[in-house]
C-alpha cells in the first residue's frame, strides 16, 4: 500500500513539474524580452497593542518549546500554563503532526 502511494506521488509531482517546465519555457521565450513573472510579497498583518502585551507576556513567564513539523519547519513555540506539562499539551495542541521538544533558552 505504501508503494502505491510513494507511486501515485512521484506520478502528480513529475506531471506538475513537467507543466511548470513547459509554461516557464513559454513565458522565457518571448521575443520582447519582458517576462510577465511577478514577484508578490505576502502583507504582513499589523499587531494591535493587545497583542503585542500578550507576545511579550508570554516570552517573560511562559515555557519555550521547540516545534520540528514533517514538511521542514521548524518554528518555536511559546505557551503558558500550570507546569510544564500543561504548557507543552497546549504547544502539542496548537501543531498537531508536531514534534516538540524543550527549548534550549
Amino acid at each position: 500500500m505504501r508503494h502505491l502511494a510513494l507511486l501515485i506521488l512521484l506520478l502528480i509531482v513529475a506531471n506538475g513539474s513537467a507543466r511548470a517546465g513547459v509554461v516557464a519555457s513559454k513565458v522565457l521565450s518571448r521575443s520582447d524580452g519582458i517576462s510577465s513573472i511577478e514577484f508578490i510579497q505576502e502583507k504582513r498583518k499589523s499587531d494591535t497593542i493587545t497583542e503585542r502585551a500578550k507576545r511579550a507576556w508570554k516570552d517573560l513567564v511562559g515555557y519555550k518549546f521547540d516545534v520540528s513539523c514533517p514538511i521542514f519547519s521548524h518554528t518555536t513555540c511559546t505557551e503558558t500554563g500550570k507546569d510544564r506539562a500543561d504548557a507543552r499539551a497546549k504547544c502539542i495542541s496548537r501543531n498537531p503532526l508536531c514534534y516538540v521538544t524543550d527549548a534550549s533558552r
